[in-house]
């Protein structure tokens, strides 16, 4: 029986009870009585309110640690902070592209537990969109928080489904990159990727960028076609084309100061441990700038990923300096991936609470990155139309020098 039917049934036995030989003062005590228990039976009814309302969920998908080790460990790092009664996670796929519904159906599954209020997906890849969009149609659950980060789908795609899109500002990299090279003197930059990534809005708008900073300064820019680590020869086969490639590419640039970038996670380990040696190779950043993106695996560090990013960037400088490579790479001082499901968990927890009650709020959310990465910049995306995306959001760090960091 529903806790509400149970005392409207208690309180109308209560009422019928009195019998006629009650006196002024047993009355008055009996309705005393009467005000007292339904008093209890409100409170009590309520905390069991209070109670349902509490038990909220906040589902994370992200990818495995072979595709993203620091989404991984940031959902990791929410659970250890709310519990497992709170946050839920899973994985995608490592071959996404050719397991898009096997990414919808857990987006999906998330979504049919009514105690689940908010799903975080990080990395968005494809899939999100449709998935997003069956939770809102098929599911009904329009009372659900929907938060797309680092977005593998056009950003007016993944806006219109998504309450709030989070990414790195990828296309105002192709000036702090270019920043960076020049300041090394870099004579020739080269850049990997893959047609499925260059067809992606914000990292096409990065290597337009590129090339015309290069143009700009000098810079001999190289487009080096890589193989698709969700193609047919997996991760290993792009991580051994990296291994391979770029003492080729040293080779044929012998005696100029080479950079080198790839716009794919799973290749930074085999580049940053292929540049290492080379005297005359330089790495800017990550393609998700991070002291913890691939530099613990590829300098034999052990660093806690997520831990505290000042000693982690101590420790790289240091392992650098072994090899003479200080001043050829940088990074970005704070971990952005991870900081975007830090954020997009906080916010979501508010927004259920009632803290927050907007779907899309501007200064909770760049108050909320401030917070976690001092000094970020904020924006909302810009389109090459010149259109305003206001629920997408993109976040620029400073690089660092390494040098900085030497004791």
């Amino acid at each position: 029986m529903h806790s509400a039917e149970k005392y409207g049934r208690l309180t109308k036995y209560i009422c019928a009870s009195k019998t006629k030989g009650e006196n002024k003062e047993e009355r008055e005590m009996k309705k005393l009585g009467f005000l007292l228990l339904t008093l209890a039976m409100c409170l009590t009814f309520n905390m069991g309110v209070f109670a349902e309302e509490g038990n909220w969920k906040i589902a994370i998908l992200t990818g495995t640690t072979s595709q993203g080790e620091e989404e991984f460990r940031a959902a990791e790092r929410a659970v250890a902070t709310y519990g497992e009664e709170h946050i839920v996670t899973d994985t995608y796929p490592d071959n996404f592209m050719d397991e898009t519904e096997t990414t919808i159906s857990k987006l999906v599954s998330f979504a049919s537990d009514p105690d689940i209020k908010a799903i975080v997906m990080c990395q968005a890849v494809p899939g999100a969109k449709a998935a997003f969009d069956k939770i809102r149609t098929e599911l009904g659950r329009d009372d659900m928080l929907l938060i797309a980060g680092v977005p593998q789908e056009d950003p007016a795609v993944i806006s219109e489904a998504a309450d709030l899109v989070f990414y790195t500002n990828e296309a105002k990299q192709g000036d702090t990159i270019m920043e960076t090279c020049a300041n090394w003197g870099v004579e020739v930059f080269v850049h990997y990727s893959f047609p499925r990534h260059l067809a992606m809005e914000t990292i096409a708008a990065r290597k337009a960028l590129l090339e015309e900073n290069c143009a700009a300064l000098g810079i001999e820019y190289v487009e080096a076609t890589a193989p698709d680590p969700t193609g047919d020869s997996g991760v290993s086969g792009a991580q051994q084309f990296i291994l391979e490639d770029v003492p080729a590419k040293m080779e044929e640039y012998a005696g100029k100061k080479v950079a080198f970038f790839t716009t794919n996670c799973s290749m930074q380990e085999p580049l940053q441990a292929a540049i290492l040696d080379q005297p005359d190779a330089y790495y800017p950043q990550p393609c998700c700038p991070s002291p913890y993106h691939a530099f613990p695996a590829s300098l034999g560090l052990e660093i806690a990923v997520g831990g505290d990013d000042t000693v982690a960037l101590q420790a790289i400088a240091e392992k650098l300096a072994e090899h003479d490579a200080v001043g050829r790479y940088s990074t970005w001082p704070s971990p952005v991936n991870m900081t975007i499901i830090d954020v997009a968990v906080e916010y979501s927890k508010a927004f259920i609470e009632g803290t927050i009650t907007e779907r899309n709020d501007h200064d909770q959310v760049v108050a909320m990155f401030e917070g976690k990465c001092p000094g970020a910049i904020v924006e909302n995306y810009v389109n090459a139309d010149g259109t305003t995306i206001d629920n997408y959001y993109t976040i620029l760090l400073a690089p660092v020098d390494f040098n900085d960091y030497l004791n």
